[in-house]
Formats: structure tokens, sequence, C-alpha cells
């Protein structure tokens, strides 16, 4: 077309917050994300980017690392294979955090009607477990694993 309009879509993402007594709730955002020939991979990266300044205002964050890079997505039989760069396994905030990241990835995955559930992979690998705490991810996650 040439007018340099991308076609786009709206999408559900999900970002976290942190409640006055510490708990992390999950936050779904609405997004206009561009349309691709994957449409999964283009909402995990708009994830990766973190909340918009007007989201942070009101208190939505992301505990994905921040240099976590998205290097490869499929579905394959309802199951999403995420390949992470080693960054992702590198959470600050503990086993609080890995569990917020997983969950916005599961998440934000599973709004799309082929993804039940996700199996996350760092640098190609599976990993058995998220970090210095342990969080399992060596089988897929699903909404009901949170």
């Amino acid at each position: 077309t040439g007018t340099g309009i991308s076609q786009t879509e709206k999408r559900t993402i999900f970002f976290a917050q942190v409640e006055t007594d510490g708990k992390i709730i999950r936050k779904p955002v609405t997004r206009q994300i561009r349309k691709t020939d994957s449409p999964m991979s283009e909402a995990i990266k708009v994830l990766l980017q973190g909340p918009s300044i007007e989201e942070a205002k009101k208190g939505l964050r992301s505990f994905i690392p921040p240099e976590t890079e998205l290097i490869s997505a499929y579905v394959k039989n309802g199951t999403a294979f995420i390949n992470f760069s080693e960054e992702f396994q590198f959470n600050q905030y503990g086993i609080d955090g890995a569990l917020a990241q997983l969950l916005q990835v599961v998440f934000t995955a599973t709004e799309f009607s082929t993804v039940k559930s996700v199996q996350f992979l760092i640098e190609g690998q599976k990993q058995e477990y998220l970090g210095a705490e342990g969080v399992w991810i060596g089988s897929p996650l699903s909404r009901t694993s949170f």
C-alpha cells in the first residue's frame, strides 16, 4: 500500500501489579499490536517491552528481566514453545518475581485459542528450573499452574 500504516489488531498482554500487602497480581492490558504471520511472537515481543509510561504510572510493571530477548516461538499440538535468551533466567525478585514473569508469558500466550500451555526454553534448551530459587519449568505450564 505504500502508506506506511501497518495493520494492527487488539491483543491482550499481561503485566503485574504489586498490592499493598506485597502480593503480585496479574493485570491484563489491551494493546494494538502489529499484524504479522506470527501474532503470538508479536504479542510476546510487546510484552518484553514492558508497560507504557501511562501503564507504569498506574502501578503496572513487568517481572520479566529487562534484557530478555525472544529468540523464537512456535505452537505445536496446543503447546507454545517459547525460546528466550539467557537473561530470562535471572530474576532479581526471587521466587515471587520468577512466578510472576512466567505467569505474564503464559497468560499472554494462552490468549491465543491455539495455545493451551507454554514450554519455556532458554537459549533453545529445556531447563528444569528457572533461576536460583528453582521454579519448575521442565514441563509445559498452563493457566492452572499459577
